[in-house]
């Protein structure tokens, strides 16, 4: 698992701090969301502690702050969703394409 605990320097830990909140925090985030306002599914309950929510608009900052430095969209580095929806859509399982666009903190894709 992530851990959120740790820097962000590299495109390829932005990467991975994006499939961790899609695919192990089950968020529907955006780059420029304040993880404060998160509330969970069908509730107006906060999704994340103050203190979390801290830590995770912290990294965040700094997903945006490496794309800039490497002059990219934080936004289409950041998008896993668009691919594993295609991949399901295609005909894979749910399983086989989390696979596929899951990024570990390595920068290599695989299982957690």
């Amino acid at each position: 698992m992530y851990n959120e605990f740790q820097p962000i320097t590299t495109l390829a830990e932005v990467k991975a701090f994006a499939s961790y909140l899609y695919f192990d925090l089950s968020t529907n985030f955006h780059p420029e969301d304040d993880f404060n306002e998160y509330t969970q599914i069908g509730s107006e309950d906060r999704a994340f502690t103050p203190i979390r929510a801290e830590r995770l608009n912290l990294r965040m900052s700094e997903c945006r702050d490496v794309c800039d430095k490497n002059g990219v969209d934080v936004c289409e580095v950041m998008d896993v969703a668009t691919p594993y929806l295609n991949l399901v859509l295609s005909g894979h399982t749910h399983d086989e394409a989390r696979k596929a666009v899951y990024f570990v903190s390595d920068g290599f894709r695989g299982e957690k």
